[in-house]
């Protein structure tokens, strides 16, 4: 197994905020449209002995539109730690973060959403998937 194992690995995740708000109670009946809007950031990276460990945060926040108002707020901050077998390649590591770490948070992030409004007494809540090669690339020509 350690011949295919992939030198970027994710060790450990846990949601830092979480928080959902509504107006009203929604059913499935309603039109519902999703805006939203998503952060990322590179808390730090550490090196050691034969690795690079790096922990990362995105944030997606939600708003729950029903006829043009906004009917539910979700909010959502979640820490990622991940590793890199090769200390020396800290540039490639950076990228590996914004690009598979992001993505893979972004997936957790949507799973939690997914289950929390399905328990929550609303019609569960699917998020979009994101384009985070696309995403970084807009962000880095607006810089």
């Amino acid at each position: 197994m350690k011949n295919v194992q992939a030198q970027f690995q994710m060790l450990d995740s846990y949601v830092k905020e979480y928080n959902l708000k509504t107006t009203c109670k929604l059913t499935d009946d309603m039109n519902m449209n999703i805006n939203g809007q998503i952060g990322f950031g590179i808390i730090k990276i550490t090196e050691e002995e034969d690795r690079l460990v790096g922990e990362i945060e995105v944030s997606n926040n939600l708003d729950i539109m029903v006829e043009e108002k906004c009917k539910a707020e979700i909010e959502i901050v979640m820490r990622g730690l991940f590793q890199y077998t090769n200390k020396d390649e800290k540039e490639k590591f950076e990228e590996m973060l914004k690009i598979n770490g992001a993505t893979t948070l972004s997936h957790l992030i949507r799973a939690y959403i997914h289950t929390n409004t399905a328990i929550s007494g609303m019609p569960n809540i699917i998020t979009p998937m994101i384009n985070f090669v696309e995403f970084f690339h807009e962000n880095s020509a607006t810089n």
